[in-house]
């Protein structure tokens, strides 16, 4: 019987999309091949987070992390948001 993992994707922004486009490849890869399935769930993260919400990290986003089995974490940042501030980074 294969073993189903909780799966959340964060990008983020700048290469941490190109990473995480492989890493997504990757469990395509194991979920067709061996004996464990993933539910994979994918959020915004860092930038591309605050552009859309305002927010590097949504509540909802760090509900789903707390309840996954693993988070994969791509890369952010960049220098577009160097002045955003520390209390929203």
């Amino acid at each position: 019987m294969a073993a189903n993992k909780k799966v959340l994707m964060l990008p983020g922004d700048g290469i941490g999309v190109e990473v995480m486009s492989e890493v997504r490849r990757l469990i395509d890869w194991m979920d067709k091949r061996r004996s464990v399935t993933f539910d994979v769930t994918e959020d915004l993260v860092g930038g591309a987070a605050y552009e859309a919400h305002g927010e590097a990290i949504s509540d909802k986003t760090m509900d789903v992390a707390i309840n996954s089995d693993a988070v994969l974490f791509g890369a952010v940042g960049g220098p577009q948001w160097d002045n955003v501030g520390y209390d929203v980074r």
